[in-house]
């Protein structure tokens, strides 16, 4: 059913691939699709999660898709799924596929609108922004298929998707967003601190869900939010489910040392970890990522993971049941196996769904179940 209340962090490999549904509309924050690869059903590591978007969106259209920033795990496939160009263009019947699904309305950045660099990933998203922006301020840019909103917190603050369907904008402010531009022939600077950083608040029955979502955000947008954000108002950074920023990275709640190559090679920075740590009730830290083991490559980092189960474990003992509520979607425990985290957003806080496999890795195909369930509180 659409928007049938749940919230899906897909299984993308090292990339962000978020559905929110709730009250007949749909959001995704991101997608990280491996076309080709998603098509060979012998790559566990990069399942085909189109048919799970079609069947969020229902109705071939999505209401929200927000892009954090550009970078090719965030956006790439982007135009393999959804159309691109004038909604009067779409192809309803195509003989050699599904339809894309119609975007009605693209959240960006204004890096995002004008990015120093465009990669083969990022350049249909990043052309259909232009495309629609182009469209502003006039009534062909008020229709579905051609909106857009440019965001940072001096032009947006809070708003609502619909009734009892809320965000709030956290990052990034215009000198966050406006990173320089490095000289021809040097490596381009990262975008991360560009990333949108929101809260969602889905209301049902009187009762609260709320997620928070930091794209690729880094240390020092996160120390900035516990100086300007968390020491006035705790609660606008508050979350049932937390998706980790970075994948789990070490360089959203640190600095590395002497660029060390070593997952323990960082300082944790108590400021981020403050501003992340708002956690209510016994909440979900969801890292979307390969799963995470020591000394494995970075991120995820198991370093990062375990400052996350302090904050889980709320002052005490990382317990079994504590470990459990720290999920990623490259497999948990001592599986390597790809499988979508999804919760149930309820009037009691967000419940721990049993894992979804996807339709093209092994043990049962599309909805197996790989783990058990769990309550929020």
């Amino acid at each position: 059913m659409r928007g049938d209340y749940r919230f899906t962090s897909l299984a993308s490999g090292c990339g962000d691939s978020i559905l929110i549904e709730a009250h007949d509309k749909v959001v995704m924050v991101d997608i990280h699709y491996r076309a080709a690869r998603a098509q060979d059903e012998d790559d566990d590591e990069a399942p085909d999660f189109a048919p799970d978007i079609r069947a969020a969106c229902g109705n071939d259209h999505l209401d929200v898709f927000v892009s954090t920033h550009p970078d090719k795990d965030h956006v790439g496939g982007f135009g393999e799924i959804f159309h691109c160009g004038s909604p009067e263009s779409w192809d309803s019947d195509p003989e050699d596929s599904d339809p894309k699904i119609i975007v009605d309305e693209i959240w960006c950045t204004p890096y995002g609108l004008n990015p120093h660099y465009v990669t083969d990933q990022s350049k249909p998203i990043t052309d259909e922004i232009k495309r629609r922006n182009a469209l502003q301020g006039t009534a062909a840019g008020e229709r579905a298929g051609n909106r857009l909103k440019v965001m940072d917190t001096s032009r947006f603050s809070t708003g609502a998707i619909t009734t009892d369907f809320e965000w709030r904008l956290l990052a990034p402010t215009p000198a966050e967003w406006d990173i320089p531009k490095t000289a021809e022939g040097c490596p381009p600077a990262s975008s991360n601190p560009t990333s949108l950083v929101i809260q969602w608040t889905i209301r049902r029955f009187g009762g609260e869900n709320l997620i928070l979502t930091c794209g690729d955000t880094s240390v020092e947008v996160l120390e900035r939010l516990e100086k300007d954000v968390h020491r006035k108002n705790p609660g606008h950074l508050a979350w049932h489910v937390l998706l980790a920023p970075h994948h789990c990275s070490r360089r959203s709640i640190g600095r590395v040392l002497n660029g060390g190559c070593k997952d323990e090679e960082f300082t944790e920075s108590a400021e981020a970890l403050k501003a992340l740590g708002e956690q209510r009730g016994n909440g979900y830290v969801v890292s979307s990522s390969r799963r995470v083991v020591r000394g494995g490559d970075t991120p995820p980092s198991w370093h990062a993971k375990r400052r996350y189960l302090r904050i889980l474990a709320n002052g005490g003992e990382i317990t079994g049941s504590v470990e459990g509520r720290f999920r990623c979607t490259g497999g948990n425990g001592a599986s390597d196996l790809p499988a979508h985290v999804v919760f149930n957003l309820t009037s009691g806080g967000p419940t721990l769904a049993p894992a979804k496999v996807p339709a093209t890795v092994g043990l049962g195909g599309a909805g197996a179940a790989v783990g058990g369930g769990g309550s929020y509180g």
